[in-house]
């Protein structure tokens, strides 16, 4: 009659190991995967993971935790400090994080974490994104989305917008396009001149092309005081430019023009343009906004017709 007994014991046994676990199950379970971005080289990304199915707080348990790409993990280091129902935590590149405008990440992942192809990125044995060849934008701008409380997992494309755990929330521009000259911000070297001729009628000037990219040629912009707007976020009047003098550093400016308008003054900045012609960023004025130029969207108007702020490298 012994038998009975130690196998009803070895069922209790079971039943508290099984409860012992049920603590950690309800502590990361409800976390899902629900939107991942990437420009189009890969060094700006995020990935969004949100809590779904009615989770009412306690998903904290992501200490080594594993999210994962075909190429690439990241293991979260500790548990969470605060009650997550209804919550987003967001992981990103340093490249993400030094957008304008963009939330804090929770956890800084590699560039190029996930591929800009097709890729798999799995969070522990929780959840699973799977995107095929072609689906993933690269424009900078859309990002691609999984409904987490959705059962069939439909993935749908949208404007971004990354969210932390504190609940900040934006959405980035990181699509490709000429930069801005480097003004010294970001660890970048400035634009300098300096006398070739008495009176400034020649000058040499270098800039910085190895700290950013998209830069096909480059473009002197000048003025005279009076071309200067009145107030900050006025536009800047051109007395001439310099157009296409290509990508050589140091460039040698000669002919440096005369102002007419009686003020001894002349004011000049160095501006990119890309491979489609289209100029970069004037960079930024006193009080923090873009100049602007008397063309399309602030441009030159003379160089290039139309501008594109999207590549904010050289002035952030």
């Amino acid at each position: 009659m012994r038998p009975q007994p130690m196998m009803s014991w070895f069922v209790v046994c079971s039943v508290v190991l099984l409860c012992s676990g049920a603590p950690a199950w309800s502590g990361v379970h409800l976390w899902r995967l629900e939107e991942i971005f990437s420009n189009a080289d890969g060094t700006i990304q995020f990935i969004e993971m949100a809590t779904c199915c009615g989770s009412v707080g306690g998903e904290t348990h992501l200490t080594n935790n594993v999210l994962s790409s075909n190429t690439h993990s990241f293991r979260f280091p500790a548990d969470l400090t605060m009650a997550t129902p209804n919550k987003h935590v967001l992981l990103a590149t340093s490249g993400f994080a030094a957008l304008p405008g963009a939330p804090a990440p929770d956890y800084i992942i590699v560039d190029n974490f996930l591929s800009t192809s097709s890729d798999t990125i799995t969070f522990s044995v929780y959840d699973t994104m799977i995107f095929p060849a072609g689906s993933m934008p690269t424009d900078g701008i859309t990002s691609l989305n999984k409904d987490v409380e959705d059962t069939t997992d439909r993935i749908f494309t949208g404007r971004n917008s990354p969210t932390n755990l504190r609940e900040q929330t934006g959405s980035v521009g990181a699509a490709s396009g000429p930069p801005a000259v480097p003004d010294g911000k970001g660890g970048t070297t400035p634009l300098t001149a300096s006398l070739l001729a008495p009176y400034a009628s020649s000058l040499r000037l270098s800039y910085d092309l190895a700290s950013c990219t998209n830069s096909a040629d480059h473009h002197i912009l000048y003025g005279q005081r009076s071309g200067l707007p009145a107030a900050a976020g006025g536009t800047f009047t051109l007395l001439g430019s310099v157009c296409n003098i290509g990508n050589t550093v140091p460039y040698d400016w000669a002919g440096v023009p005369t102002p007419d308008d009686g003020s001894s003054l002349i004011w000049f900045l160095m501006v990119a343009t890309d491979a489609s012609g289209v100029e970069g960023s004037w960079g930024k004025d006193g009080s923090g906004g873009e100049r602007l130029g008397p063309g399309n969207n602030g441009a030159s108007g003379t160089c290039a017709v139309t501008r594109s702020l999207a590549n904010v490298c050289g002035h952030n």
